[in-house]
């Protein structure tokens, strides 16, 4: 079965609605194995049992420089337990509402992501000072790194 990557399809969505003190100025993928899947479309080749994330955040200051974050974790485990890793959590709440991921793995079907809109109300946990922002998410299946995606935003006011 094919499975959209939700990742995608929500950052994907937020370049059409976004909140006016935060915008989505780029946004980059890149598959380490399209035999596995691949991002014009971005699905999903076979069900997955066993998810990697890595998610992280960079500030640009003369080039982007890592900030906050960089957490490493078991997708499918925080699932399980989602306090287990908090700020994978607060990714996570901005989307659940809009998703259908809202189960543990495996991930047989399409993901899908509907009606998303990105809200101040969902900095209120992650605020963030002006300027722009990389937010990278790599991803690997049965520990194998099979792609990433990095969306840039620009914040033009505190949070």
């Amino acid at each position: 079965m094919k499975c959209t990557w939700l990742f995608v399809i929500v950052i994907v969505a937020a370049v059409r609605q976004s909140i006016a003190s935060v915008r989505l100025t780029n946004l980059k993928c890149e598959e380490y194995h399209p035999d596995f899947a691949n991002f014009p479309i971005c699905r999903l080749k076979m069900p997955v049992t066993n998810v990697t994330i890595n998610l992280s955040m960079f500030k640009k200051l003369s080039g982007y420089r890592p900030f906050l974050n960089n957490v490493t974790f078991d997708f499918c485990k925080f699932m399980l337990n989602r306090k287990h890793v908090p700020v994978a959590n607060l990714f996570y709440n901005v989307f659940a509402n809009d998703s259908n991921i809202n189960h543990t793995c495996p991930y047989n079907h399409d993901i899908i992501v509907d009606n998303f809109v990105l809200e101040e109300k969902h900095f209120k946990y992650f605020p963030l000072p002006r300027g722009d922002y990389m937010f990278q998410l790599k991803f690997a299946a049965y520990n194998d790194w099979k792609g990433s995606v990095q969306a840039y935003v620009e914040v033009t006011h505190d949070f």
